[in-house]
């Protein structure tokens, strides 16, 4: 891999390094393999990325070996003609269902290098920031800045990939939260403000980060025992917003279950409208995963506990147990459960059906409120760090409340903010009929693109909108040329954005394909207006 000289030109500069550009450039590099004949020169790439290529802020290599992935390493795979092995075959065979995000930040990286080793791709790396991009002339230019007091630099380019994936997300520094030095204080009480995954890694920070250990304790609801080691807080305190805590996932999900809830949620057109028709198929698919497993659940008991999200009277964690015992194969009626377990089978079809597709408010504002509560109940920790957070709770040292219980007695507490940035590229909640120029984007380069019109957020959405091979479209409703963005930037128009999950979304291929073609076709053009002029020469 190499780190570049800043300034060359280049056929294309990626904006941010992460897994999602990395994916783009495996796509394109399958791309280019295809082709029965090699252009003259391999495409010249210039990755802007300012923490590690390949890996990005979320992957970091170098984060504690404790934060743990959240979803199936299976998914992790950025193979390509350059790259050999998926993120498993990469790891010896040793399949950790959810292994580090170090190690799988290792992988990223180390595929990133094997990429740059391509003969179709001829990348550098600048550890740099984007602050603006904007036209000139035909091409474009990305002004950077660097971590290391230099002055800005421009890269010149003829085209420009956004992949800018958590930018202005991640501000919580692990390393200091697991040091009783830097962070909180031993024995004195934490608050967290939020109840979900970030938090739950703040959680794992304060306890095993600090040398607590689990011993197995069959008699235990989690079968684990937590051993502190002295450095824990008094008590972890996390704060609901919503009421609402994640429910684990299950350990495993039968075919049939599947099968029953895409045999519903397949029905869904595309550019479809997120309509109650459209809603009533999802309680069709929740009600089909039930009985498959041998539990009826009641359609209006579906629609009141949707309706009642967060409203319960008791504190959050108080269904723990019960949500283990689901997890584990002991299930219920409970509709939280049987929602999850639609939108997690029939995701694809989600995102298939209401991809690009018109948003009508408010018809939009509240499938975002209850995809946001379904996620939780779909999306939550594995069983280790659920079972993990079980056992702190019956050890004392953790509870989660919502905001109206929350009591604070101790002026020593310390509040830690556990909230991750949103997807898309719009500050603070958008779920109004405002127009898109009234928005506000708080990021670079987002906010200048869009002051400048290269860029669009259609009302009631957080992202920009794209073609199908991610190519920007203006205020005007143009696709400008040369300028894509693929990812979290992209959310709401294209749905359910997951930085590892390379196959969901088909956007990158398109890239990939649209690209080559036209870098092919300008390098072919370019050598036969030179070979004409050397022949008339």
């Amino acid at each position: 891999m190499t780190e570049s000289a800043p300034g060359r030109y280049s056929d294309l500069v990626v904006v941010g390094g992460g897994p999602r550009a990395l994916y783009a450039l495996a796509d394109l590099d399958e791309e280019l393999a295809r082709s029965s004949q090699l252009p003259a020169r391999p495409l010249r790439v210039t990755v802007l990325e300012p923490g590690v290529p390949g890996a990005g802020a979320v992957w970091d290599p170098s984060q504690p070996s404790h934060l743990m992935m959240n979803v199936d390493a299976a998914i992790v795979d950025a193979t390509s003609p350059s790259v050999p092995w998926t993120y498993h075959q990469w790891s010896g065979g040793d399949e950790v269902t959810f292994p580090s995000r170090a190690d799988v930040g290792r992988y990223l990286s180390w595929s990133f290098e094997h990429l740059c080793q391509s003969p179709r791709l001829e990348i550098i790396h600048w550890r740099a920031r984007v602050t603006s991009v904007r036209r000139d002339g035909a091409g474009w230019v990305c002004e950077t800045s660097t971590d290391h007091g230099r002055a800005s630099i421009s890269e010149r380019s003829a085209r420009v990939l956004l992949a800018t994936g958590h930018a202005g997300g991640i501000g919580l520094d692990h390393s200091a939260l697991t040091d009783p030095t830097r962070g909180p204080a031993p024995s004195e009480p934490v608050v967290i403000h939020g109840a979900a995954l970030t938090a739950f890694d703040v959680v794992m920070d304060l306890t095993v980060g600090r040398g607590g250990t689990w011993e197995s304790n069959p008699d235990a609801p989690a079968g684990n025992r937590y051993v502190p080691s002295g450095m824990e807080p008094s008590k972890v305190t996390m704060v609901s917003r919503t009421g609402e805590t994640m429910l684990p996932k299950p350990v495993t999900q039968s075919a049939d279950l599947t099968q029953a809830v895409r045999e519903e949620t397949s029905r869904w057109e595309r550019g479809a409208t997120a309509d109650d028709a459209w809603w009533e198929v999802l309680a069709d698919a929740a009600i089909a995963a039930a009985k498959v497993s041998g539990v009826t659940v009641r359609r209006d008991e579906l629609w009141s506990r949707v309706g009642h999200a967060g409203s319960a009277q008791t504190r959050p964690d108080l269904r723990w147990h019960r949500d283990l015992a689901r997890a584990t194969g002991e299930v219920d009626e409970d509709p939280a459960w049987w929602w999850g377990r639609a939108w997690a089978a029939g995701y694809a079809d989600v995102v298939r059906s209401l991809e690009r597709a018109p948003r009508k408010n408010p018809l939009w504002s509240r499938w975002r409120t209850r995809a946001a509560t379904l996620e939780r109940w779909a999306f939550g920790p594995p069983l280790e760090t659920f079972n993990r957070l079980v056992a702190l709770r019956d050890a004392g040292l953790l509870c989660v409340v919502r905001p109206a219980d929350l009591n604070v007695e101790d002026p020593a507490c310390t509040i830690v903010n556990a909230y991750t940035r949103g997807p898309g590229v719009i500050a603070g909640d958008t779920l109004g009929d405002s127009a898109p120029t009234e928005r506000v984007a708080d990021t670079e380069p987002w906010a200048g693109l869009l002051a400048d019109g290269l860029v669009s957020v259609r009302a009631g959405e957080r992202g920009v909108l794209t073609m199908p091979d991610g190519t920007c479209v203006d205020a005007q409703g143009d696709a400008v040329g040369g300028l894509a963005s693929l990812g979290r930037p992209t959310e709401d128009p294209v749905i359910g954005h997951d930085s590892l999950q390379r196959r969901l979304h088909q956007d990158s291929r398109r890239w990939a394909v649209s690209t080559a073609s036209d870098w092919t076709h300008e390098v072919d053009s370019t050598a036969e207006r030179h070979a004409t002029v050397g022949a008339n020469g």
